[in-house]
């Protein structure tokens, strides 16, 4: 039986993502009439959004390496997380990932993650930090489009 929390997870779902900024399309329309924040929602149309929710798979080897720093082996839970880890590229960082599991469907670690502009694209190689043993490590993951699952069965 699988936990509720690593299926939601697989399919890119979390209860800390927020409404996506192609949502000021549709209350941009003459038809919405005058509202309060109008012109911030125009403002981002135009510039692009500064923030994104995007997934992170992370690398198998080096999460396992870091274990293997330490003679242990890799830590997989078998609930989903939900403590906050920050996201790291070329030293600096970039967002932080909000939740994350291991699939048990993909055979993958998965991680959902706030990033910002412009290291959101899929494909962007990213660092997660990692604690093994009390000491904060990093992996290396790499963005990648939600959902991470998407079967074609659920189209037709």
């Amino acid at each position: 039986m699988f936990d509720p929390d690593i299926l939601r997870q697989s399919a890119g779902n979390d209860v800390e993502k927020r409404k996506p900024s192609g949502r000021a399309r549709e209350l941009e329309s003459p038809a919405k009439g005058p509202f309060n924040g109008r012109r911030a929602l125009a403002a981002e149309r135009a510039r692009g959004p500064r923030w994104s929710f995007v997934g992170l798979e992370i690398d198998w080897v080096s999460f396992e390496r870091l274990f293997a720093a330490h003679r242990l082996p890799p830590h997989v839970p078998n609930v989903a997380w939900r403590t906050s880890a920050p996201v790291y590229r070329d030293g600096a960082q970039v967002g932080y990932a909000s939740s994350g599991c291991w699939s048990p469907l993909l055979k993958k670690s998965l991680a959902l993650a706030h990033l910002k502009t412009p290291h959101f694209e899929p494909g962007t190689p990213v660092e997660i930090e990692i604690t093994v043993e009390h000491q904060r490590r990093r992996a290396d993951a790499v963005v990648r489009k939600l959902p991470f699952y998407d079967p074609e069965r659920k189209k037709s």
